[in-house]
């Protein structure tokens, strides 16, 4: 049996692409016409503290724990006020402390920040995942149970972490930085426009250097260091202390002190001053070494006595005091002023300068004329032109015809430019001999006379 199958006439499917486009070219037409100018009612929000966003992140509050000393609060950059016990702060909000005070900060998951004496953050971001904070000066310590991403920033620098204890001190004058880690491990990374230049992995017991003014080699130093060391330093104790759950207040440390363990300060004479040096102050609470003088005071402290010479490097450690004065006895001492404005400092050192080449060359001697009548007998002589030059002396005498000063006393002191003396007491009438001589004195004392003039009754000689 023979079958037919139909062709299909390609006109069919031509018709059918054409109505499909025209309905979608309707369609879109409707929606931009109509359906996309429809206000629909919006979806009432709560606030957050009823109903959070389901897609935002949880914002963190901090609360001041414990404080003590001066310690300021800035709501909302509305200008700082005294904090109160309790406060809550929350993102934006800054605090800050002042000197010999202190202050201890709460996460809701009792994660700690305590912040030493004249320090100040800004609570960047405290997003439950995404914790931001600036610190733009002093110490901080971090005690975190959190494992999501926490940050510290300070100028170009930034230290991150998951759930650790770690400290961050910094030097705003200097624009250095200190990161010191006691438990797991720190990233801290510096940056340059958004560039990462330099970035390194601390583990505990480590702490990074990081000199934001240095060239790029010379920026960041990581180095080991002894817990044990720093047991003894009353912050660090306070902090380890309170990580232990000990509840001591932390000890005022004094407004003054004096060290062994650096600072030790040798003075050595030479030609041209006092030659300085001592050894460095290895703590990373540095903020300025400060080297006093004093003349009579063996017992120097900084600010009582006045610094001869500030330095914001730590690296200074030595100095050439070329005002110190010949033949003078001194007094030094190096004082570090600390990141809390507290002062420490080494021994006290007693030296006396060189003494001084005493001048041996006498001035020129001056040549002596006179011219006696009745008024009496005048005096002149050459002039002469040392610089050290001090005085003219006129030497008389009636019985002594080989003298000199200071045998004889100076009947007259002239000065340069007055080359002349009229001694009216003799004259032309006169009796018996008169002697004068004219001596020339520089400042060092040496002495060189003239020649001698004789008056012998009233006549030159």
């Amino acid at each position: 049996m023979y079958y037919y199958r139909r062709k299909a006439n390609p006109l069919k499917w031509v018709i059918i692409l054409i109505i499909i486009v025209a309905i979608g070219g309707f369609g879109y037409w409707f929606y931009i016409n109509y359906f996309s100018k429809i206000e629909f009612p919006k979806e009432q929000v709560l606030p957050a503290e009823i109903k959070p966003a389901e897609n935002t992140a949880k914002i963190l509050n901090l609360k001041l724990a414990e404080s003590k000393g001066e310690v300021n609060i800035d709501f909302e950059n509305k200008g700082y006020e005294k904090a109160i016990s309790e406060s809550v702060l929350h993102q934006g909000d800054k605090i800050k402390t002042g000197d010999q005070s202190y202050v201890i900060l709460k996460f809701e998951d009792n994660s700690l920040i305590r912040l030493g004496a004249q320090t100040e953050i800004s609570l960047q971001n405290l997003a439950e995942n995404d914790i931001l904070i600036e610190q733009t000066m002093g110490r901080t310590y971090h005690n975190l149970n959190k494992q999501n991403k926490y940050q510290i920033k300070y100028a170009n620098a930034s230290v991150s972490s998951l759930g650790t204890k770690f400290e961050i001190i910094t030097n705003e004058k200097i624009n250095y930085l200190a990161v010191l880690v006691f438990e797991n491990k720190v990233n801290v990374t510096i940056s340059d426009n958004n560039d990462i230049m330099l970035a390194g992995r601390l583990d505990p017991n480590e702490k990074a250097l990081v000199d934001l003014k240095a060239v790029k080699k010379d920026m960041f130093k990581i180095e080991n260091f002894e817990l044990q060391t720093l047991i003894k330093d009353p912050w660090y104790k306070w902090n380890f202390d309170l990580d232990k759950g000990l509840t001591e207040n932390l000890q005022e440390e004094p407004n003054f002190s004096t060290t062994t363990e650096s600072l030790e300060l040798a003075a050595e004479t030479k030609e041209n001053g006092i030659y300085l040096s001592w050894s460095n102050y290895n703590k990373d609470d540095f903020k300025s070494y400060e080297l006093m003088r004093s003349e009579t005071n063996s017992d120097l402290k900084y600010p009582d006595t006045e610094a001869i010479k500030t330095s914001l490097s730590k690296d200074f450690n030595s100095f050439l005091d070329s005002k110190a004065e010949k033949n003078k006895q001194y007094y030094y001492r190096v004082c570090v002023v600390k990141i809390n404005n507290n002062v420490v400092c080494g021994n006290v050192v007693k030296v006396q300068a060189a003494a001084e080449e005493k001048d041996m060359v006498a001035p020129v001697a001056p040549v002596l004329s006179a011219v006696i009548s009745a008024e009496g007998v005048q005096l002149s002589w050459t002039q002469n032109s040392e610089k050290d030059f001090k005085e003219y002396l006129v030497v008389k005498s009636l019985t002594n015809s080989l003298l000199s000063y200071p045998g004889e006393g100076a009947l007259a002191i002239k000065n340069l430019g007055s080359e002349s003396y009229l001694d009216r007491e003799v004259n032309i009438t006169s009796a018996g001999n008169v002697y004068y001589r004219i001596c020339s004195m520089d400042l060092s004392g040496n002495i060189a006379c003239s020649n001698i003039i004789k008056i012998e009754n009233g006549q030159m000689k």
